[in-house]
Order: C-alpha cells, then structure tokens, then sequence
C-alpha cells in the first residue's frame, strides 16, 4: 500500500507538471501569435490550442499580470503594445495607479514620504525605457493608450485634452521640445508656442504645464485644456539646473501670479466654517490660528492679489478681510457698489 501510495503520488507531481510545463508553451505561444498578429480574437486563440474561451481569458489575465500591455479593440480582439523580446522593465500594477494618482495626492507635502512617490518615480523610468523602443508605431499605441489611461484632471469627457496627453508626455519623457497652438483668454487669441515642459500640476480642477516658453523666453504656465493641438519637434531641451518648483509655485495662492511684489493678507473667518477651511487645500505657506470664540484666522504673504481676494469672497459674509488695509478699503467700495446694483 505504501509503494502504491507513493507511486500514485509521483504519478500525480508528473501529471501536474507536464500541465504546468503545457500551459507555460501556450503562454508564450499566445505572446508570439500576439507580436506576429495586428490583432487575435480569444475565439481564434481557443481554436488555435485546443482548449476554452474560460482558459484564453484566464491566460490573458496571466499575461497581463506579466507586465505585457495589451488592449481589446472590441471584435477584432487582442493587440499587443510592446514587443514581448524586447528586454525593458514593465510596469507593476503599483506604477500604473501611482502614475494615475500620484499628481493628485502629491499636493499634501506629506504624501512625498509615502509609497506611491517611490512608485511614480520608477514608473516615470520605466517609461522613459520603453519610449527608447524603436517601433514607432506600437509607441504611438502606446502613448495613445495613455494619453486616454492617466488622466490627472477631474473634467470627464474632456477629449481635446486626452488628445494632447500622448504628445505631451513623450515630450516629457523624451526632453523634446513641444509646439503648441495655445489659446490665451486675456487676449482672446492663439498662438503657436516652442515650449519646454517640466512638470505636469492639478491647481483648483484644472491641470497646468509648467515649463519655459522658448518663444517668449522665459517661464510659463500653460492651462492644459486651452492647448489646442501638439506636436513634438526633434529638438531636445535640458531642464535648467537652478529651477526649483516648489520655489516657483511658492508664493502663488493656486497657479498665477500677477503681482510683482509680495503682499501679506490676514483674514478671519467665522467660527461656523472654520473646520471647513482647515480641511482647504492649500498649495502656498499660511498661517492658522484659531481665537477663542472658535473663528479662524488666516495669515499668508502672496503674489496672487486676485486669485486670493476671488477666494475669500467666495465665503461671502462668513469671513473678513482684515490686512491689509488699502485692499480692505477697495472691497468696501466693491461691497457698496453691489449693495447699490441690488438695491435697484
């Protein structure tokens, strides 16, 4: 009985790794009938080895969990996106959602500890590996494919900017200068630009480029959906070495700054939304205190006089300018205007 068991055991380890070593060829069959085909159907693979439509999806997830980036493209079914020989690293799950997500959670300072910078950074490298591929034409699918899969705005629907992702983020990874055609609303005109783009930033629900403007020559911040097309030239760029972000945006209260000088605001705000400013994201350095009677005070120096007043008129009576006092002074006036225009 022993020897029977032992040999039913042997006979069962065989079994199961002539399926596993079966299923390992059908996977890299699978691979190679990808890369030579433009596209594969899960009924064509099925047919092909023999087996289910159930065991293509579940090898399909296998691959997919491999790192090789595949899109279905509805009844025509499976393309590939990269060459399976090629020898770059792929993109970990982690990647993929830090490259998706990390924009968003890094304006909390604190998130730049966490694990998802560690993975947004190493994904950004990958990428950059995989743009060194010299089959332009899956590059283009890919870049498309992300172009459409991260998206850092919260504006659904927003096609125009999903078609400037793909050229935008080659430029990046690629330190390729970008021509845009850009639409800037205060002269309400386009313009084509040769910009340089340094970082991509999500300010108040809108996504801007920060770079330098070759053709104004000097820094600029371009709103990304009033780009209205672009195209990535063969001339490269360097990033400057004394650039700082986090010195640029400083003493921006969202993302412009139209003064020259700075100046230091004090607002109060009523006790009952006090809570509800302390939970604002605030992207330049401020001061909070909080006063007996439970109303908050705020203190921050700027160069943004009129995205900040915007701001705090926004909380309408439940707040007060106190410094400084020639601003102060001005919303009065604004305040009497208004107070005339409904009177009428």
């Amino acid at each position: 009985m022993f020897f029977h068991n032992l040999k039913s055991g042997r006979r069962e380890q065989l079994e199961e790794s002539t399926r596993d070593v079966a299923k390992t060829e059908r996977l890299f069959t699978n691979l190679t009938l990808l890369r030579d085909n433009s596209t594969v159907t899960v009924r064509e693979l099925a047919e092909y080895f023999h087996t289910t439509v159930r065991t293509i999806y579940r090898d399909m997830k296998e691959i997919d969990a491999l790192g090789y980036q595949y899109i279905t493209e509805g009844k025509h079914g499976y393309r590939l996106l990269q060459n399976p020989n090629s020898p770059i690293r792929y993109l970990s799950k982690e990647e993929w959602l830090a490259l998706t997500v990390y924009p968003q959670m890094s304006q909390d300072m604190t998130v730049r500890d966490h694990s998802y910078h560690c993975a947004y950074r190493s994904g950004i490298e990958k990428m950059k590996d995989i743009i060194k591929e010299r089959d332009s034409g899956d590059m283009t699918a890919l870049r498309q494919e992300l172009g459409n899969r991260i998206r850092f705005h919260d504006q659904a629907g927003d096609k125009d900017t999903n078609r400037v992702m793909p050229a935008l983020f080659q430029s990046i990874t690629e330190n390729r200068v970008l021509e845009i055609e850009y639409y800037a609303i205060y002269r309400d005109e386009v313009s084509i630009r040769n910009i340089h783009p340094y970082y991509i930033t999500p300010r108040s629900g809108h996504l801007y480029v920060v770079g330098y403007c070759a053709t104004r020559n000097d820094y600029r911040i371009f709103r990304l959906n009033r780009i209205h097309a672009a195209r990535v030239r063969n001339e490269k760029f360097t990033m400057e070495e004394g650039f700082n972000i986090d010195d640029y945006l400083s003493a921006r209260w969202s993302i412009f700054a139209d003064d020259e000088e700075e100046t230091t605001f004090v607002v109060r705000f009523h006790e009952d939304i006090a809570r509800y400013v302390k939970e604002f994201n605030f992207y330049a350095d401020m001061e909070l205190k909080t006063e007996e009677n439970g109303s908050l005070l705020l203190t921050t120096t700027l160069q943004s006089t009129k995205e900040f007043i915007h701001w705090v008129r926004s909380f309408g009576l439940d707040t007060e300018l106190l410094e400084p006092q020639y601003i102060r002074e001005e919303l009065h006036t604004s305040f009497k205007r208004q107070n005339e225009r409904y009177k009428r």
